[in-house]
């Protein structure tokens, strides 16, 4: 393992592709503050194992007050961050005539009130010294799906505030890119997928075969942090191809 000489902070590093994230982070030398609303006792276990150093903090990224204490909290134990990954998210599987006021708040208060919320305060403390901050998308920001409109415009609108960040941070040395997951093997892709019909159809329609696992997601993270020095504003879809396939993909062999 690399030495460490930076602090990334993860927020949904509680499980899923948050944890995955925070993992491959810790391999590439960097320590971690790990943010969710849930314990993360078990990450910060699994970057002990690695020889890797991390803090959890509880937060709620879409309380404006618990992402600044959780922040200050950071300052104090670790110090400034250098990088800042956006992977807390919800999913909401519900048809659009039947989706409530509620429903959508929820929805957009997590998945874009957040990455705003968290994104600045991260922003703030890397004014100085420039940083990298990558947002969590999905395929849905980009392609309509029946039953998730409030999912899909939460994601949609990150991409949008992941290209103005883009803008208005350069001048600060800070990049701020997006990583667009297909469905993944994570808690959220398994209450999504069931074993039904939805999942039997995703496969047909993925080129590559295979549901997302966070460790691919992660590498594509760990580009954006570590090696992509002059992008900036940039959407990378890690989906087996889902998005490419305009038919079914079947195999004719």
């Amino acid at each position: 393992m690399a030495p460490i000489t930076k602090l990334a902070a993860v927020t949904g590093a509680g499980q899923g592709l948050g944890r995955g994230i925070a993992l491959r982070l810790a391999d590439a030398g960097y320590e971690l503050a790990l943010l969710d609303r849930q314990d993360c006792d078990e990450t910060a276990a699994q970057v002990s194992e690695t020889g890797g150093t991390a803090e959890s903090y509880r937060i709620d990224v879409a309380d404006e007050a618990s992402v600044a204490h959780a922040f200050t909290q950071i300052d104090e134990r670790q110090g400034a961050p250098t990088a800042l990954v956006n992977a807390a998210g919800v999913f909401l599987d519900t048809p659009y005539l039947e989706t409530t006021a509620e429903d959508w708040d929820r929805v957009m208060a997590v998945n874009a009130r957040g990455p705003f919320l968290v994104g600045k305060e991260a922003a703030r403390r890397m004014s100085d010294g420039g940083g990298s901050i990558v947002n969590i998308l999905s395929n849905a920001s980009v392609q309509g799906f029946a039953g998730e409109s409030a999912y899909c415009a939460s994601k949609g609108g990150v991409l949008l505030l992941t290209r103005t960040m883009a803008v208005e941070l350069a001048r600060y040395g800070i990049s701020v890119n997006g990583v667009g997951p297909g469905t993944s093997q994570t808690p959220m892709g398994a209450d999504y997928l069931g074993d039904g019909p939805i999942a039997a159809h995703e496969l047909s329609r993925t080129p590559l075969g295979r549901w997302g696992r966070p460790e691919d997601i992660a590498e594509a993270v760990a580009f954006f942090i570590d090696r992509a020095t002059w992008v900036t504003g940039q959407a990378l879809y890690v989906d087996g191809g889902f998005l490419a396939t305009g038919l079914p993909h079947f195999d004719t062999a």
